[in-house]
């Protein structure tokens, strides 16, 4: 039998949450991993300091199980101040949060967070100022985050102990603020989470309204102008009102870290050989697809998109996976692998390309190292041909990974030597990024980057300094693009750009050379952690 007990008070937490958590159940034949899962369940919930599990033999080979429990403090306050660096720029944050472990007695955990900070954003358009160093962003914003033991509204016990169901609901605001324009985004998200075993989580987003989120842009009126004056819709998608209603989300996760294996003797030294931590994720996201059921009863915008309250609702279909893998060699050194793949599918109602919070970017210092954050791409795109350019480029289609050998150079001091892979590409053609769309020939346009990195370890955070080389960059002509190779294909495409017809054949390549960017410069990257 099992008996609990409170330091001899009244139960703080309902006799079906504790169930749930037990696996040492009168009809099973007592193994101690069954013990070793109830204690790891209990300690879960997340509502008690102390968990000791005693058992005690008795007569006709049966055991009695108690377990004394100690309530933590239910309430608390915190507040955390952290440096960021997202795009290899520097910015500041802090938050204060209040969290409730057992709001309800069944080991509801409500968490309120009140948040802000400076950050350093990228330009959009280049305009020579470098905007994108200073801190030239503020936001700040509320959120209020639900965990809910069970799959709510249904009764707890509806799943097996087994599957470990959770239910997260969250609802946030955010404003953000920068000399170009106010963005104000309201966000409501409910999922389902079902931690399988040690390595494997689930995630499901409820059926038909997973996250609902509405994105409201104020542009300055020289930043619109500069929009207009491009004609490029798919920039006029990215800066501009949005709403998004998600139909499907599901999220996948497996982590070995806390794995134990088990089998012959031979296969426990392969694995002590191998000892190689495995990262994986994967998601999938459908919106649009409910409301577009209800079209005969909407209205259209002037660009012809339906509309609900007044926006155009985003229609797409959208895939990411992340695999990771570290292998020690011993305390002092590591190999690191990356490997990331998504796309996003524009269609119906979104005409032309993803939402902005939906696209993907390249370059920075979680990415391709040897370009700036979102300078790289998309495809064969000749930025460098193109006046109107912005300095930031998005798209619909991701590839690339980073391989990365890191080692000890003192107590606190780390290196790494590092080969950065990759780009991005649109959906749909995209008549002001010629050479931006996935084809047949994707695997000649991933740009590749070497570099090296020193990282200053002080425990609680990293501060990393890297250096990335580009030495293939497909955004160049074709005998061109390895950094080995000649510029003289790439000072013709700026000669017949700029049209230096007048001049003579050195006055030509002389005043190209003054035009055209340095193609293969390497890019400074300085981070906050490891970039993966």
């Amino acid at each position: 039998m099992v008996f609990i007990h409170f330091n001899g008070k009244q139960p703080i937490i309902s006799a079906d949450i504790l169930e749930l958590q037990n696996y040492l159940e009168m009809t099973n034949i007592y193994k101690e991993d069954y013990l070793e899962r109830s204690y790891r369940s209990l300690n879960q919930l997340g509502v008690f300091s102390t968990i000791k599990p005693t058992i005690i033999e008795l007569p006709g080979h049966l055991l009695d199980v108690h377990y004394f429990l100690t309530p933590a403090k239910k309430q608390s306050f915190s507040f955390d101040p952290k440096f960021t660096s997202s795009f290899g720029l520097l910015g500041t944050a802090a938050s204060i949060k209040y969290t409730n472990k057992n709001l309800f007695g069944g080991a509801e955990k409500l968490t309120l967070t009140l948040g802000g900070g400076f950050e350093s954003q990228p330009a959009v358009f280049d305009d020579g100022t470098r905007s994108g160093t200073s801190f030239n962003t503020f936001e700040f914003g509320p959120s209020l985050k639900l965990d809910i033991p069970g799959l709510f509204p249904t009764k707890v016990t509806l799943l097996s102990k087994r599957q470990k169901p959770r239910t997260l609901i969250s609802i946030g605001y955010n404003y953000e603020k920068r000399a170009i324009f106010d963005r104000n985004v309201f966000q409501l998200n409910y999922n389902w989470k079902f931690l399988v075993s040690k390595t494997q989580i689930f995630q499901l987003g409820l059926p038909f309204a997973s996250v609902i989120k509405y994105v409201s842009i104020d542009n300055s009126p020289a930043f619109q102008s500069q929009i207009d004056a491009l004609n490029d819709l798919f920039l006029k998608n990215s800066y501009s009102n949005q709403f998004i209603w998600e139909d499907f989300k599901f999220y996948f996760e497996y982590n070995n870290k806390d794995k134990e294996f088990g089998g012959t003797k031979k296969t426990l030294l392969k694995h002590k050989f191998l000892n190689a931590q495995i990262y994986f994720t994967s998601s999938i996201e459908t919106s649009g697809n409910l409301l577009s059921k209800f079209q005969k009863y909407q209205d259209t915008l002037a660009n012809g998109q339906y509309e609900i309250f007044g926006l155009g609702y985003s229609q797409f279909f959208r895939n990411d996976n992340q695999y990771i893998l570290a292998r020690n060699f011993n305390p002092k050194s590591s190999v690191n692998l990356k490997l990331q793949a998504g796309f996003g599918i524009p269609f119906g109602n979104s005409k032309t390309a993803m939402p902005y919070d939906y696209s993907f970017f390249a370059g920075g210092s979680n990415d391709n190292r040897g370009w700036k954050a979102r300078s790289l791409g998309p495809g064969s795109y000749k930025y460098y041909l193109d006046s109107t350019s912005t300095a930031a480029q998005i798209g619909d289609i991701r590839i690339g990974g980073s391989l990365e050998y890191r080692f000890s150079m003192g107590s606190m001091l780390k290196g790494a030597l590092f080969s950065d892979f990759g780009n991005i590409w649109t959906y749909n053609e995209d008549a002001a990024r010629p050479g931006a769309k996935f084809g047949n020939n994707w695997y000649k346009q991933i740009a590749i980057a070497l570099g090296t990195g020193i990282r200053l370890d002080l425990d609680f955070f990293i501060i990393r300094l890297d250096l990335g080389i580009p030495i293939y960059n497909p955004a160049l002509p074709d005998q061109a693009r390895w950094i080995f190779q000649s510029r003289e294909p790439y000072i013709a495409d700026g000669i017949a750009y700029y049209g230096l017809s007048w001049q003579t054949a050195a006055q030509k390549r002389s005043r190209a050379l003054t035009y055209l960017p340095k193609p293969f410069l390497p890019s400074i990257q300085f981070g906050i952690g490891y970039p993966f």
